[in-house]
């Protein structure tokens, strides 16, 4: 039995032992232009080796108007060809004479490979497949470039991972963020590669409320609404959607994550809802102003006089406080929710907030300053004054104060920072407290949400109220355990005389200013 021996299949005989064909044609059929083209056309050397075409010999009359362009000698018979050009090593037959054929095959020498008419059909066929090839090849370039450009202009974060989380590909959005280059990045794990806007890391694991695995097991789109704190203590929303990406068998190949930044939108509507909720809140404030304050008025006017009766025990006496005393704090309740749900009728005029502040800190010093807490007031100067009721901004400031204590039960520092920046005048009471996590940064403002037991939740939610009654906004910033910043942004009023610190507020100024003038009450 023959053994036989199977050489490297790496190495194809035609492109690893055989160097460039040196060829010469013989005849000019119709084929000669496709020939010509294989020859010279760098395309077709991923097919066949190098050729060159030296010579051509037996061309007759009638056809010399097909070989007119070709710049090689044209010689009268095929001897006097390869006595001219002994390099040749290859003789391509386009003639179609069996008698040519005959006579080529006798006299060549063994060196000199033929290849005749009939063959010459392969070489058409693999012309014409290399041309489609290449049209499909330039078309799918071009499929790349245009789906890589729509992919970079998408604003969202656009992820593309395997079944295992890996990264297959990822718009510019995502690899610009993390601060290296698209390939640096493939192959990691999206934990490792997904930020947010500022830069900070999206997640550190894979998180098991990311719609990746939902879809990994549905095989359909799925969608999570997510929260993140910047490493500024912002909040953030993101809306997560997961894509499946199916292969020509219809099996999940791939999965698209996309990351939609939705914080102004929530913003947006959450302020829409409280709008509504603050319409029902004064409907239902005015019922309960009609049809309970008139008979709680007289529940606690009755109590009152049972407490102040000489004939009333002790014990009884001791009921009738609670009575009085809860009367007062359901008065105070409901007084509350009217003020909330009833928009203010406030009397506006120029309000200097650095003055505000020094007033409302220096009164909050005075009961608090013994009991660890520091007090600081910063301004960078000089301000201008805001329109507005210098008694509801001085009531919110103090507010804020109380808040902060709260939040540091063992004492610590407050500080109020004044400043201009862009077209607001702000100032931001920092404290050094318990911070908030995400669930309670979301409800904060929310009215009746309160983290303290006897809390109304009426505090922030009214802040906020009246300052975008005065045509600003209000920002929060915490952590937990870091303490938490909230920002009172109010316009600058118009006022002539003012304008001359007005022109200061053109160029921004950083939240965070150097002391330039203030108190420090400790």
């Amino acid at each position: 039995m023959t053994k036989i021996t199977y050489q490297d299949p790496g190495l194809c005989y035609w492109n690893g032992a055989i160097g460039a064909f040196i060829v010469g044609i013989v005849g000019c059929g119709p084929s000669l232009t496709v020939l010509l083209d294989i020859i010279s056309n760098e395309v077709f050397r991923e097919f066949v080796p190098d050729m060159h075409l030296v010579a051509m010999s037996d061309v007759i009359k009638e056809e010399r108007g097909l070989s007119g362009g070709i710049d090689v000698p044209i010689y009268e018979s095929f001897s006097e060809m390869l006595i001219s050009h002994p390099d040749i090593n290859l003789i391509v037959e386009m003639t179609g004479s069996a008698g040519t054929l005959a006579r080529l095959r006798k006299q060549i020498p063994e060196s000199v490979s033929i290849m005749d008419h009939r063959e010459i059909v392969f070489f058409c066929g693999l012309h014409d497949m290399t041309l489609v090839k290449g049209n499909y090849k330039d078309n799918l370039a071009h499929q790349r470039t245009l789906m890589k450009s729509i992919m970079d202009e998408i604003q969202e974060d656009m992820i593309l991972m395997d079944k295992y989380g890996n990264i297959v590909d990822l718009n510019r959005n995502v690899w610009e963020r993390a601060g290296t280059s698209r390939e640096e990045l493939i192959g990691k794990s999206c934990w490792n590669v997904a930020r947010l806007r500022d830069g900070s890391c999206f997640c550190d694991h894979f998180d098991s409320i990311c719609p990746f695995h939902k879809t990994l097991k549905s095989g359909q789109k799925e969608e999570a609404l997510v929260t993140r704190v910047n490493r500024d203590g912002l909040l953030q929303y993101y809306r997560l959607y997961a894509y499946p990406i199916y292969d020509i068998r219809s099996n999940m190949s791939h999965i698209m994550v996309m990351h939609r930044d939705i914080t102004k939108r929530t913003h947006r509507e959450k302020h829409q809802h409280q709008r509504d909720k603050l319409a029902v809140i004064g409907e239902m404030s005015t019922y309960l102003a009609h049809e309970i304050r008139n008979p709680l008025f007289a529940i606690g006017g009755f109590a009152n006089s049972l407490f102040k009766s000489a004939n009333l025990g002790e014990k009884d006496r001791e009921k009738a406080q609670i009575i009085v005393e809860e009367t007062k704090r359901l008065d105070r309740m409901l007084t509350s929710m009217l003020n909330f749900s009833c928009p203010s009728k406030i009397s506006e005029s120029d309000v200097d907030l650095l003055a505000v502040s020094q007033s409302a800190t220096e009164l909050m010093a005075i009961g608090y300053a013994k009991h660890g807490y520091t007090l600081e007031v910063r301004s960078s100067s000089p301000l201008p004054n805001v329109l507005g009721n210098e008694d509801a901004l001085k009531q919110c400031v103090i507010n804020l104060i109380k808040n902060s204590i709260e939040a540091m039960p063992q004492g610590g520092n407050i500080t109020l920072n004044l400043c201009l920046d862009g077209d607001y005048v702000v100032l931001q009471v920092t404290d050094t407290g318990i911070g908030m996590n995400e669930r309670e940064q979301e409800q904060v403002f929310n009215p009746f949400y309160s983290t303290k037991e006897d809390g109304s939740g009426l505090g922030l939610a009214m802040i906020k109220k009246i300052i975008e009654e005065h045509g600003g906004k209000v920002e929060l910033i915490s952590k937990p355990g870091q303490g938490t910043t909230v920002s009172l942004l109010l316009p600058p009023s118009l006022d002539v005389d003012h304008s001359q610190a007005l022109s200061l507020a053109s160029e921004p100024v950083k939240r965070e200013s150097p002391l330039v003038k203030g108190i420090s009450i400790k």
